[in-house]
């Protein structure tokens, strides 16, 4: 296993780390300014490209390990919630046939933030939640960053994705990881 470093812009560093060409894991350290990418590996770039919004869910989700069971349908979910949108956790929970608060765990499970974005994943009311990276500051920091607004801690309803995109957007995700696969 390899880790690399990457910082964005008002978040901190992201320490990803790759086994096998697929990456496994990544931990935020927040408070560190600066996108830079100090390493010519593809896969940073396509890192880069995703998180900036160049890249698609399709283009990332071959090179990330997703986890076992439901907490990998829980990532591929979260992978389907557009940029610049949210979700809430009754959402994810009816893609799941789970409870919204099964939903909130899942999220803060993921041991692959900001790139299987459980940042979107947000209560019912539009507040958002908690973070498994940190305090919600890390998580409002990334919603800004892809163009979702906060007024007064939460966000509007304008920025919900609509269950029928989500639905779609799960079920094409859900066959291009499939396939190939041999059950």
């Amino acid at each position: 296993m390899r880790c690399v470093t990457l910082s964005i812009v008002g978040i901190g560093i992201l320490e990803i780390c790759i086994y096998s060409d697929k990456i496994r894991e990544i931990r935020v350290r927040v408070g560190i300014d600066g996108i830079k990418n100090n390493n010519e590996e593809p896969i940073i770039k396509l890192i880069l490209d995703y998180i900036t919004g160049i890249a698609k869910p399709q283009d990332i989700i071959g090179h990330i390990e997703l986890s076992p069971g439901l907490l990998g349908l829980a990532q591929v979910a979260m992978l389907s919630i557009p940029r610049g949108t949210v979700a809430t956790y009754a959402q994810i929970a009816r893609l799941l046939n789970t409870s919204p608060r099964a939903a909130g765990r899942l999220a803060s499970a993921n041991k692959l933030p900001v790139i299987v974005p459980c940042h979107r994943v947000i209560k019912s009311d539009g507040s958002l939640g908690g973070y498994s990276v940190s305090d919600t500051y890390v998580k409002s920091r990334l919603l800004m960053m892809e163009g979702v607004s906060i007024s007064n801690g939460k966000v509007p309803k304008q920025y919900m994705v609509s269950s029928t995109v989500l639905v779609k957007n799960f079920r094409e995700l859900l066959n291009h990881v499939s396939q190939g696969m041999v059950i």
